[in-house]
């Protein structure tokens, strides 16, 4: 969430660092003790504005003290500075503004009233304040714990800037942007509807530029990827004039930078399917040729890619069966599967397999235990197993999960029982084994789990786990008990 400094609307926005300065001010009412203000320098004409109002006046010249995060203009100060002579028209709203803010905490219905009303009289008298002061809503909102509303007030800024054909500030535009983003307060479809405004504004390249600039910002602030974002991506480099090459070279750029930031394991799955092919380009896998000349090493992006654990957002009940299959046919198209798969290169290497299965089984299973069987995994294991036996790394396969019980792949860790793979056992399994979910789940691909039975140490514990779930109120798991031959023989 935004900052907002109370005298100039000043609101941290934009990632860049400036110069921190401490302005003097005196007031005839305060003879002997001075107000002094720590304001970032860019808003230093803001605040001597807004405070001269109050009628204090500024004393010297402001002092360095340090460096702050550098901040765009919000309201009344963006109307302080780019029109004084109204700035009355600003600095009159203050006060209601500030009951209506406390009133939002209560009363929102009322205070988005309210707000609407001093909309109206802006736009009636100083239409140009309007946007800055909409969005000076906005955050109210946004610190009212209302995103809802908030993002109201912004689309109401942007169709403000429209209606009233007001001249627009790039940088600001991209700035309020980013803030709103970073407060949950901007819609994906707010989001396209700027960029298609990029390029009816800019030039070609001066919007792809700028572009690219909010989603790196985007990006680099903790926001994943909106499904859009590769279509959008193509769109603008087209327009951008750049020659096909270059304009590759760019969405490679791009889609690597997105790789590298900290939210792109919750981007929607269409991004994936939407760089399918591109992917495979910066990994070195596409058809007739390596990684590209000034990009990122092929080996250096799959190792990224198996460094993701991807929940795609959007996603109202995320499930293996959703994305998992396409997750993996991307590990195998762009050659990241072979890291898993293949000899290890040097000693470092020796584990990474087994590490990277036990952080992919934890991921699969859900908080509360509810395992669903994965294919694409039970096949995967199966291929990773001669790489884990040469290793001789074990694998974690069992989560600890609510009610004391202990939940796993258990597919996944007959396969590698059956194969000779070492596998970690965690103390205190005996009696915690859970096997509902297995029992329940109908998804193709189940095993006899003749290995699991076989071992020495398992099958005691799941001779306990299948003794439990004869007593499970919907009956199900005794009827598949019953139908497994490997399990109705540990009934005894």
């Amino acid at each position: 969430m935004s900052t907002t400094d109370t005298a100039t609307g000043s609101t941290g926005t934009a990632p860049a660092a400036g110069r921190l300065t401490a302005r003097r001010y005196t007031h005839p009412a305060l003879t002997d003790q001075p107000v002094v203000r720590l304001v970032p320098d860019a808003l230093g004409e803001a605040e001597d504005l807004a405070l001269e109002f109050l009628g204090l006046v500024r004393e010297g010249e402001p002092a360095e003290v340090g460096r702050a995060r550098a901040e765009a203009l919000g309201f009344p100060a963006w109307a302080l500075v780019h029109d004084p002579a109204n700035g009355h028209h600003a600095l009159a709203l203050v006060k209601e503004m500030e009951r209506l803010a406390r009133q939002a905490r209560t009363k929102v219905g009322a205070a988005k009233e309210g707000f609407e009303r001093l909309a109206a009289e802006l736009g009636r008298t100083v239409p140009h304040f309007l946007p800055t002061f909409l969005e000076q809503v906005g955050r109210i909102m946004l610190d009212a714990d209302n995103r809802t509303y908030a993002a109201a007030f912004f689309d109401k800024a942007r169709q403000a800037e429209q209606v009233h054909s007001l001249e627009l500030d790039e940088d600001r535009l991209r700035a309020v942007f980013m803030e709103f983003a970073l407060g949950g307060a901007l819609t994906v479809k707010a989001l396209r509807h700027y960029v298609k405004g990029l390029a009816a504004r800019l030039d070609g390249l001066s919007a792809w530029e700028s572009f690219r600039r909010l989603c790196v910002e985007r990006s680099a602030a903790g926001m994943p990827p909106y499904a859009g974002l590769a279509e959008d991506t193509r769109s603008l480099l087209r327009r951008s004039g750049l020659p096909k090459d270059a304009a590759a070279a760019a969405e490679r750029e791009l889609l690597w930078e997105l790789l590298c930031s900290p939210a792109i394991g919750r981007a929607p799955a269409t991004f994936w399917t939407s760089w399918r092919e591109r992917l495979k380009e910066i990994a070195g896998a596409a058809a007739g040729g390596g990684a590209h000349d000034g990009g990122p090493a092929a080996g250096e992006v799959r190792r990224r890619l198996l460094e993701l654990l991807p929940a795609p957002s959007g996603e109202s009940s995320w499930r293996p069966s959703r994305f998992t299959p396409v997750w993996l046919e991307l590990l195998a198209e762009t050659g990241a599967e072979t890291l898993l798969t293949g000899a290890a290169q040097d000693a470092a290497d020796v584990g990474a397999p087994a590490a990277w299965l036990s952080r992919w089984g934890g991921h699969l299973v859900p908080r509360w235990g509810d395992t669903e069987r994965s294919a694409a995994t039970i096949a995967l294991a199966g291929r990773m197993a001669g790489r884990l036996r040469s290793d001789a790394v074990p694998v974690a396969l069992f989560a600890s999960v609510p009610g004391q019980r202990y939940a796993a792949l258990l597919d996944v860790l007959d396969v590698l029982l059956s194969e000779g793979v070492p596998v970690d056992l965690p103390p205190g399994l005996s009696r915690r084994l859970d096997l509902g979910p297995w029992l329940e789940d109908r998804t193709p691909g189940e095993r006899d789990l003749a290995a699991l039975a076989a071992d020495p140490v398992l099958r005691p514990v799941l001779r306990e786990a299948v003794g439990r779930s004869r007593h499970h109120p919907s009956g199900r798991p005794t009827l598949v008990v019953t139908a497994a031959p490997v399990l109705a023989e540990l009934l005894g």
